[in-house]
């Protein structure tokens, strides 16, 4: 990236910008942008508000398809070297028989599999990489006010002035204040499903295989199904005799949510009846925060305006009963990377990224809503429709749209709905 004799960076305008880029948050989006742009010469800051990482119940796996965008990044190694664990197989259960185990790495395109870590070490690891490769880092600050304009400006605590770049990325979160005072619209989907989760620690592995044809010492993500409770169960491990385990339910099912050390038993008696092995529970004790949160879509349309543009969360979070947030957050991060690389007007850049992200996350959302309906809506006719769609998926497997290997990628059109709903 060019720089002025004064060291700022030029704009079209001949004016100058105090950085290419600036951040405000230094989690996984955040962080893995400033990794691409500044090996390649961007001069980038992040704004980070928190001193240190904290666990946050969710974000510890990558999909097959999410680990590939990991590798197109740069990190994929990186993480893999320092915080994480691969997890070649995935293994499916309903009520309480094993339905698959599926060998990733065999039957994904990408040869690719899933990758599991914690949270906090995973940011740290990205956070101190970005760093090292000249990133700007700015820790236990928070962000004001981002100023749009031909030359956006962030104006970090007090600071009247700001400062200038010639982008200004917001991936701070699905819950982004700053998203909200810069009026980009949220809208969302109606909450459907409920996940609770907590950590398990002590001698248990929870991506032990239980059964089926898989290489010993192998690591799976197990997911158990238990269609007439309205349940799921996804447990794995994220670290040595550390593992996190969720119970995601439709929001009818339970009458009040699962939430701290006084409804652990309750969430050990649920997790058990929709089929995790009880030996989980005899070799290991909840540790960590543990407590439920809602599932359901938000997003901005064309998530860029004015030099700032949203990635990951900030700009669409997907179901997180889905375990896909960090496989989409990298999916949003390097389809950003390849845009403005490929074109000098990061303005224009950051409006083809927009489509580009409207694109991939309507897919997304509409392939969710396709399982959200068939494994987890209540009453008759939604007991008769699974029945029925099982049966045709037992003979013809295809039927079933491969979010898992593929994500967006998989079909998700209305050929795609009525073949996985049974109606042709």
């Amino acid at each position: 990236m060019a720089e002025r004799e004064d060291g700022r960076t030029p704009l079209p305008n001949g004016a100058g910008a105090d950085y290419d880029l600036i951040i405000v948050g230094g989690g996984l989006a955040g962080s893995s942008l400033a990794i691409a742009l500044a090996g390649r010469g961007a001069r980038v800051l992040i704004v980070e508000q928190q001193d240190e990482f904290r666990d946050r119940i969710r974000g510890e796996v990558l999909m097959p398809w999410g680990s590939l965008e990991a590798q197109r990044l740069g990190v994929y190694a990186l993480l893999l070297e320092s915080c994480a664990t691969e997890a070649a197989y995935y293994s499916r259960f309903r009520d309480g028989s094993l339905q698959a185990v599926r060998d990733l790495i065999a039957t994904t395109p990408s040869r690719t599999c899933c990758m599991t870590f914690p949270h906090p070490q995973m940011q740290t690891v990205l956070l101190k990489h970005a760093e090292s490769l000249g990133t700007e880092v700015r820790r236990g600050s928070v962000v004001s006010a981002v100023t749009f304009g031909d030359v956006p400006r962030v104006h970090v605590g007090s600071d009247a002035k700001g400062l200038s770049a010639r982008l200004v990325v917001l991936a701070d979160g699905r819950d982004s204040r700053l998203r909200s005072l810069l009026g980009f619209e949220v809208r969302h989907d109606p909450e459907l499903l409920i996940t609770a989760g907590m950590i398990l620690e002590g001698d248990v592995d929870c991506s032990e295989v239980l059964a089926g044809n898989a290489p010993p010492r192998a690591n799976t993500i197990n997911l158990f199904y238990d269609p007439m409770g309205g349940r799921m169960v996804i447990a794995m491990k994220i670290a040595p005799r550390r593992n996190r385990i969720y119970l995601i339910y439709h929001k009818d099912v339970l009458p009040k949510r699962l939430s701290g050390r006084h409804s652990v038993e309750e969430m050990i008696r649920q997790l058990h009846a929709t089929g995790a092995p009880a030996h989980w529970f005899d070799r290991a004790r909840q540790a960590g925060p543990f407590a439920s949160f809602d599932g359901s879509h938000r997003w901005v349309d064309r998530p860029s305006r004015d030099g700032v543009v949203l990635v990951g969360d900030t700009a669409a979070a997907t179901d997180p009963a889905w375990g896909r947030g960090l496989s989409r957050t990298l999916r949003d991060v390097r389809l950003l990377r390849d845009r403005l690389l490929e074109n000098p007007d990061w303005r224009s850049a950051a409006e083809a990224y927009a489509g580009d992200h409207d694109d991939f996350y309507g897919c997304m959302r509409r392939l969710e809503a396709m399982e959200t309906a068939l494994l987890f809506e209540r009453g008759e006719a939604a007991d008769r429709r699974r029945q029925h769609a099982f049966a045709l998926f037992a003979g013809d497997p295809t039927r079933v749209p491969d979010v898992v290997g593929l994500g967006p990628e998989a079909p998700s059109d209305d050929l795609a709905r009525a073949r996985y709903f049974g109606e042709m």
